[in-house]
C-alpha cells in the first residue's frame, strides 16, 4: 500500500482549444479527496492530506465495495443543488466533523465522490503511467457495478461541446488532461489545464487595505437603491505599477467612516470615497452576497496621482 500522494493540480487556462491528444472532463465544484484502500480499510484524505474518513462514511461504505485489495484513487466530494455541484454546501459537510448530530447533516446534505484518476491498484503505482491507461483500469474497477455515493467521472473527446454544455447549466467549468500524460504528486502541471465560466462586473472601490504604506487590495461595493453594500474585496489582478499608482491616488479619497452598510470588521481598512470603479472578474456569488474568487481585471477611471 502506498503512502497518500500529494495531488496534482491544473494550470489556469483562459481558453480551451480542441485536440484529439487531450480529453476532456467536467471541473466539478467542491472539496478534492483522495481514497485509500487496503485489505477492506479506506481511508479519506482532503487536499492537505488530512484525514476526513469520519466526515463521509456514506461515500467510505460505497468505497468499501470496491473489486480490488489495495488502491488510492483521486476525485470531487461533491453536494448537488438545483442539479448543479453546490460548494457551500459540501464545505459544510467537510468543516462539521464528526458528531451526534452527523446522521442528520448526512440527511441534509447528502454528497457523492466523484473519481477521475486511478493512482494505485493492488500494489502497483500508476504514477507513471499514461492518463488513458490509468482511466481504462479505472473503467474495469467500475465495469458493471454501482456503487451508492461513488462515481467515476466521464471523459469527453468534444472540449467545446463539453464548454458549452457546462456553461448552459451553470456549472464551474472544465478540465483538459493530455492522454498520455503522467500523474505529477504536488505539482501544478501543464498536461492538466483548468478554464472556469467567470461572470464581470463593474463594483465600486469603497475602502483599501495596505501592507505598510503599499495598497495590497480594494474593498468592494456596489450601489443598491439609495446605499451602498459591500461585496467582498479583490486583490488579485492587480500588478505592482497599479499597486503603487494606487498607493498614490488613494489618500486623495480617504474618508473617516465606511460608505456600505455592512462594512467587514477590519480595524486596518482605509475607507474611500465610492468615486472608483472597478471592473470585477468573479466565479459566482456566496450566499452572503459577497463575490467568490473575484479579480481585477481593470479600472474605468485609471487611478492618477
Amino acid at each position: 500500500m502506498m503512502a497518500p500522494v500529494p495531488l496534482m493540480e491544473p494550470v489556469s487556462r483562459e481558453q480551451i482549444f480542441q485536440s484529439d491528444d487531450w480529453l476532456y472532463q467536467v471541473k466539478w465544484d467542491g472539496i478534492r479527496m483522495q481514497a485509500y484502500l487496503n485489505q477492506g480499510k479506506v481511508e479519506l484524505f482532503n487536499r492537505k492530506l488530512r484525514r476526513r474518513t469520519d466526515q463521509y462514511p456514506e461515500i467510505v461504505q460505497s468505497l468499501m465495495d470496491f473489486p480490488m485489495n489495495s488502491g488510492i484513487v483521486d476525485g470531487e466530494v461533491i453536494a448537488m443543488e438545483d442539479r448543479r455541484p453546490n460548494f457551500y454546501k459540501v464545505l459544510k459537510r467537510e468543516l462539521y466533523g464528526k458528531g451526534k448530530g452527523l446522521s442528520s447533516m448526512m440527511y441534509d446534505i447528502p454528497v457523492y465522490y466523484v473519481v477521475f484518476d486511478l493512482l494505485s491498484i493492488d500494489g502497483t503505482s500508476l504514477l507513471n503511467t499514461p492518463l488513458e491507461e490509468r482511466l481504462e483500469k479505472l473503467k474495469n474497477v467500475f465495469s458493471g457495478k454501482e456503487f451508492n455515493t461513488v462515481q467515476m467521472c466521464e471523459s469527453f473527446p468534444d472540449g467545446k461541446e463539453l464548454w458549452k454544455a457546462t456553461e448552459e447549466k451553470g456549472w464551474e467549468g472544465i478540465v483538459m488532461k493530455e492522454r498520455h500524460g503522467r500523474y505529477h504528486p504536488g505539482k501544478k502541471h501543464p498536461t492538466w489545464l483548468k478554464i472556469k465560466h467567470f461572470k464581470t462586473l463593474t463594483a465600486t472601490a469603497v475602502g483599501a487595505l495596505r501592507r505598510g504604506e503599499v495598497v495590497q487590495s480594494l474593498l468592494l461595493g456596489i450601489r443598491e437603491k439609495n446605499h451602498w453594500r459591500y461585496i467582498g474585496r479583490a486583490g488579485s489582478g492587480l500588478n505592482e505599477e497599479e499597486r503603487m499608482l494606487l498607493t498614490q491616488f488613494v489618500p486623495l479619497l480617504c474618508q473617516k467612516d465606511p460608505s456600505v452598510i455592512n462594512p467587514p470588521r477590519n480595524d486596518r481598512v482605509t475607507w474611500l470615497r465610492p468615486t472608483l470603479p472597478v471592473d470585477i472578474r468573479y466565479l459566482e456569488w456566496t450566499p452572503e452576497g459577497t463575490l467568490r474568487s473575484p479579480t481585477i481585471m481593470g479600472f474605468r477611471m485609471p487611478p492618477k496621482r
